[in-house]
């Protein structure tokens, strides 16, 4: 499957949320970013810069690299 690098990263970003038994709303507070961004990212829907990709992975205790795979 030639899945686009967006779809991978909403998704494992998504999967990786719930997996810490995260809510949006919670995840955001602890991000600082907004629901509609989150949203956003995770349905494919947005280009954010790397500096928020950074605090999501360092949310998730990953690094950024990992949720690109």
């Amino acid at each position: 499957m030639n899945e686009r690098i967006e779809e991978t990263l909403g998704r494992n970003i998504r999967a990786e949320r719930r997996n810490l038994g995260l809510s949006k709303v919670e995840f955001c507070l602890q991000v600082g970013i907004s629901r509609v961004l989150l949203d956003l990212i995770e349905e494919n829907r947005s280009n954010f810069k790397l500096a928020t990709l950074e605090q999501i992975a360092a949310a998730l205790g990953k690094e950024p690299w990992e949720l690109l795979k």
